[in-house]
Order: structure tokens, then C-alpha cells, then sequence
């Protein structure tokens, strides 16, 4: 119940210190609250003045835990026969990156070139472009949870790969699945984004990306929302209308974590 509690305080203030800031870059000096926030702000501080006396050690054992249990995943991931047994995957593994306690966490399909060298997942250009996007939302990279379903590189046969990528088969999406869904019940996300329609159909949300967007989904007991991968975004032959969309997409996701969301970020690319 204590670890619950914490993790009530815990967005609780996440969300009341994006609000601020927002206030703060806003140039506004003063705050206006309806009956309902008042009601909230209450609430949480009740919350935080019942759980005062919690043992600090709490917080970091939970911390520690959650990092080694997917430390754990990590391994059986990298020691997968099913997985080598195909034969179609690179050896490096790129396993996730961000806060094992985060609100929010985004899958990809899997990782390419850039991911490969560095280890971590969505650091090309596409990683560069998904950094911004959540910036725009208020946030940093470090608040969020990052993954791909496919943990290695897919191979291409019959040439030197370079630099060319591939998508993850059914099949190689399929046998990642199990350690995928270890991954989502130990950080816990309020919500889970979905990046492309690979990853949508790799995490068993049915349709086409166009009619699966603004919906939301259950994934692992989980909220999930499917938008754009942003590789799409970067060869799209009309990126700010697609930009917009991708957009909604999260305004969508900030509205079910009741995320304040200012007049500017409404109107961002119309």
C-alpha cells in the first residue's frame, strides 16, 4: 500500500510541476483554480502528509527492484534459443532506455543501424525526431520509457547489410512478445504509444494505422494508443499534415493523463 501511495504522490506532483512550467513560459504571475483543482491539489497534499513517515529505503528498493528485474528480462532476452534459433537476428542486443517508473512507455519494432552501434533504442534519426516530440508534450527523454518488440536487429541474408534495415517478421515479433510483456508489468506505464504499424500489429492491435488512430487499446491490462513511427515522418511527402496528426496522437495521450495542455501546444503544426 505504501509503495501505491508513493507512486499516487509521485504523479501526482509529476503533473503539478508540468503545469507550472508551463505557467512559468507562459510569462503569466498568477494561477487560477477551479473547485475541482482545489479539490485535487487537497487531496494529494492528504496524501503526502499520511505517508510522511515512510521509510525512505522504500522508494530505493523499489528502484532497485524494478532494475533488476529487468536486468533479468535483459538476460533471458540476450540467452533466448527460440530467438537464436532463427537464425534471422543480429548478436547485440538494444534493450530499452528511459524511467522504469515512467507514465508513459513507447515501443518500436525494432532496433536498426544507429541502435545497433550505440545499444540503446531510437537514437538515429528517428530517435532525434521522437526526442523532440516529446519535448513538445513537456517532458524529457529521461521521463519517459523506451523500448522496440524485436530487442536485435534484423538481419538481411544474402549481402553485407551495411546500413540497410528491415522490418521484424511475424514470427520474430511473436517469439519477442513474452519478454516484451515481462518488460510492461514490471515498469507499470499509465499508458503505452505504439510507434508505427508494425509495432501495432506486432503487439496484436488489429486494423490498418489509419483506422486504429485516436482509439484507444488494451495491451497487457495497459492503456495503448497507435500512432506514426516518426521514420515516417522524416520521408513523409507532407510532413506537416502528418506532423499534425502525429500530434493529435499525443494531445490524446496527455488528455488521459491529464496533462494541462496550453493554447500553443493545441495549435501546434496547423
Amino acid at each position: 500500500m505504501e509503495a501505491d501511495a508513493h507512486s499516487k504522490i509521485n504523479s501526482g506532483l509529476k503533473l503539478l510541476s508540468l503545469y507550472l512550467k508551463r505557467i512559468a513560459h507562459s510569462g503569466k504571475d498568477c494561477v487560477q483554480l477551479n473547485e475541482d483543482s482545489i479539490n485535487k491539489i487537497k487531496s494529494l497534499k492528504g496524501l503526502i502528509k499520511s505517508q510522511s513517515q515512510i521509510d525512505p529505503n522504500l522508494i530505493n528498493k523499489k528502484s532497485n527492484s524494478e532494475a533488476s528485474a529487468l536486468n533479468s528480462i535483459k538476460e533471458n532476452v540476450s540467452t533466448s534459443k527460440g530467438l537464436r534459433k532463427l537464425g534471422t537476428l543480429r548478436e547485440k542486443i538494444v534493450f530499452s532506455s528511459g524511467n522504469a517508473n515512467a507514465d508513459i512507455m513507447f515501443i518500436g519494432e525494432a532496433p536498426g543501424r544507429e541502435e545497433e552501434i550505440q545499444g540503446l533504442p531510437f537514437v538515429g534519426p528517428s530517435g532525434q525526431l521522437l526526442t523532440k516530440i516529446i519535448q513538445a508534450m513537456g517532458m524529457k527523454r529521461e521521463d519517459v520509457y523506451i523500448s522496440n518488440i524485436v530487442k536485435f536487429r534484423p538481419m538481411i541474408e544474402g549481402k553485407s547489410q551495411g546500413a540497410s534495415n528491415r522490418k521484424p517478421t511475424i514470427n520474430e515479433m511473436e517469439l519477442s512478445l513474452p519478454c516484451l510483456f515481462e518488460e510492461i508489468n514490471v515498469v507499470r506505464p499509465r499508458i503505452i504509444i505504439a510507434l508505427g504499424g508494425t509495432a501495432m500489429q506486432g503487439l496484436k492491435i488489429n486494423g490498418t494505422l489509419s483506422s486504429a488512430r485516436g482509439n484507444v487499446y488494451d495491451v497487457q491490462g495497459t492503456k495503448a494508443i497507435v500512432t506514426y513511427h516518426p521514420s515516417f515522418l522524416l520521408r513523409s511527402k507532407k510532413p506537416n499534415q502528418d506532423k499534425r496528426k502525429l500530434w493529435k496522437d499525443m494531445m490524446l495521450v496527455m488528455e488521459i493523463l491529464n496533462i494541462p495542455i496550453t493554447e500553443k501546444q493545441r495549435n501546434y503544426f496547423k
